[in-house]
């Protein structure tokens, strides 16, 4: 059962989505406890009663959203029904503002908060406020309505105990919100570095690639040309190697290439290698003069001719550039 659970919440796609059985929880535990409540404060029979619908619409909802997943709108009808049906109720089964219910009145305009579809969004925390100070006009106005006040020791049981259900699932829902959004940002950004370093690196090598050597070129190299000389090489007769050998062997080429060249490259002065072509590579150099810069070149093509192939050494490489 956990199983099946967990499998269905990582199956969760939106922030939208997890709050809103995160709320259906928690939903059932505060209308539970408030069930308890006023079983211990013998308020009324029918405030308990509407406080069991409560538990069977939340239960209806979530079905319904379970099929539909149209989760905006299970949103607004938890909320609607808890705001304009529920809450009203118990506002006066409860003696009014006598008791703790002013705290839930609170939790409409608070949930509606939560809802992605902006129209429903402004809807429901218009429609919640307008509810809320209706019931305070009512009460104002018409107080032979509400229940006679109990007594004060039930009153004060009836906020602390309300207190922490508002205040705990209030403060878990922005718990869980805040530490979602953290993560998804974590996410978010991870991805972001993933896909920037793919543009801009050789899959096979992880060397760079054309198009950021290319702007590489446009960007650092142009503006201090002076002090920058490019050795382009090829790997001598790749492809036959490739059909001799296998294509395995050809990529180990490649790889042990690249290898090479990194270690060669100081990317500390500005120097960079990339992968250009299939079998073409770039060496960006910084160097004092001309004889300098042929000396490093000459001296990379002597690594790469001194490599020794344990698994196949009848393989000999070399690489022509200029």
């Amino acid at each position: 059962m956990i199983a099946v659970l967990k499998k269905k919440w990582n199956n969760l796609e939106t922030l939208e989505e997890k709050l809103f059985w995160i709320i259906q929880v928690i939903f059932t535990v505060v209308s539970l406890a408030g069930t308890l409540i006023t079983v211990v404060e013998d308020v009324s029979n029918l405030a308990e009663l509407v406080l069991f619908i409560d538990l069977v619409v939340c239960v209806l909802v979530g079905l319904f959203v379970m099929r539909t997943s149209h989760y905006s709108v299970g949103f607004f009808l938890l909320i609607f029904f808890y705001t304009s049906i529920s809450t009203p109720l118990l506002f006066f089964l409860c003696s009014g503002v006598d008791s703790a219910m002013p705290y839930y009145m609170l939790v409409g305009p608070f949930l509606s908060s939560f809802i992605s579809n902006r129209k429903i969004r402004f809807t429901s925390a218009v429609l919640t406020m307008l509810v809320g100070v209706t019931l305070y006009v009512l009460a104002w106005f018409f107080p032979h309505l509400l229940a006679p006040v109990p007594s004060k020791g039930i009153v004060y049981l009836d906020f602390a105990a309300n207190f922490v259900l508002v205040g705990g699932s209030i403060f878990f829902i922005c718990s869980f919100a805040i530490n979602a959004y953290v993560r998804e940002k974590v996410q978010r950004e991870r991805l972001v570095s993933k896909l920037d370093y793919l543009s801009k690196h050789d899959d096979l090598t992880e060397l760079y690639n054309r198009r950021f050597v290319i702007q590489y070129l446009e960007n650092i190299v142009w503006h201090s040309r002076d002090r920058y000389y490019m050795f382009m090489f090829t790997i001598d007769g790749l492809k036959a190697l490739g059909d001799s050998f296998g294509h395995v062997v050809a990529d180990r080429i490649v790889c042990n290439v690249a290898h090479a060249l990194w270690e060669t490259v100081n990317e500390g002065v500005g120097e960079c290698g990339a992968r250009y072509g299939e079998e073409t590579f770039l060496f960006i150099m910084a160097a004092d003069s001309d004889v300098d810069a042929f000396m490093r070149a000459d001296a990379f093509r002597e690594k790469i001719s001194g490599f020794i192939w344990n698994n196949t050494p009848d393989v000999r490489i070399s690489i022509s550039g200029g």
